[in-house]
């Protein structure tokens, strides 16, 4: 089990210099890349001035508002509170104007097994295209060199790094989709006196699950160990996992095996993002195969 406390980080540069306007993010947790399963877990404190052009991912994508209103079309918000989903392939935007907002932010490889670019790659391939074009307002504009002339810079940047076209996958929803816990009902949770959670959402393919749990002062709260891998954020309130002090914004992780007890020293509430191995997922669809289909697969 990791744990990071963001409440002790300083804000650092944005990584998304590809888009315009302000950002800048403590980075909790970070997957491994070239892996399908690849991730970015981050706080993002975005400025009213950051934009984006309209787009879709080639990954999964979710965002918890803690604070302000993020703006992700026109007319339609994730607001303080709100979570939204936003599935590889799924359009939405533009993302512009609005308050400055605080937003919890997961990007990670989707169902299709594209991956998730690293903070690394991203930084390489904008020095790549520096030499062709600029970015200006979220677009990549070629003035020299063979390619698109204006292209998402996103778009631009995955080609420049892994040598080939986004093929994006085919989207699963026809929207993103924004939840509102505060909709849900606290239900008790079975042999386990103080302790209530909101199961939010479960996204099969891609075995991708949302949920809070509330925790009474004294309470202990067991994670038996899983074949997923957990993102757990503090949203409010303090405790202890593994002798280890947990406070508001603090976060910790594990991996898939890993069990761990929270114990709560006051009332607190826990955010958790179960996400399960994509490249486990496709390796066992592909032993399913008969051989024909193998075949066909090349």
């Amino acid at each position: 089990m990791d744990v990071v406390h963001a409440d002790r980080m300083q804000w650092g540069g944005t990584l998304t210099a590809h888009r315009a306007g302000h950002m800048t993010h403590k980075v909790l947790f970070e997957g491994e890349e070239g892996s399908p399963d690849n991730y970015l877990f981050v706080l993002a404190n975005e400025q009213s001035d950051y934009y984006s052009p309209r787009h879709r991912h080639a990954w999964d994508q979710v965002r918890f508002c803690l604070e302000g209103s993020v703006p992700i079309a026109r007319d339609l918000t994730v607001d303080a509170g709100e979570i939204g989903y936003f599935p590889e392939g799924v359009h939405y935007g533009p993302q512009q104007g609005g308050p400055n907002r605080i937003v919890l932010l997961l990007q990670i490889g989707g169902a299709s097994g594209l991956g998730y670019l690293s903070v690394q790659q991203v930084q390489r391939g904008r020095e790549l295209l520096s030499a062709e074009g600029v970015f200006e307002e979220g677009v990549f504009k070629r003035t020299r060199g063979e390619g698109k002339k204006n292209e998402d810079a996103y778009q631009a940047i995955w080609q420049a790094v892994t040598g080939r076209p986004l093929a994006y996958p085919r989207p699963r929803y026809k929207t993103p989709i924004i939840l509102r816990p505060s909709g849900f009902d606290w239900q008790p949770v079975p042999q386990l006196p103080g302790a209530r959670r909101k199961r939010l959402a479960s996204f099969a393919e891609r075995d991708l699950s949302l949920e809070l749990v509330a925790l009474d002062s004294g309470c202990r709260y067991p994670l038996p160990a899983a074949r997923s891998r957990r993102l757990i954020f503090v949203r409010a309130g303090a405790g202890r996992c593994a002798a280890v002090g947990l406070q508001a914004h603090s976060a910790a992780r594990l991996e898939p095996g890993e069990a761990a007890t929270f114990s709560a020293d006051m009332p607190c509430e826990l955010f958790i993002i179960g996400a399960g191995l994509v490249s486990e997922a496709a390796a066992a669809v592909h032993s399913q195969l008969d051989p024909v289909s193998r075949v066909q697969e090349g």
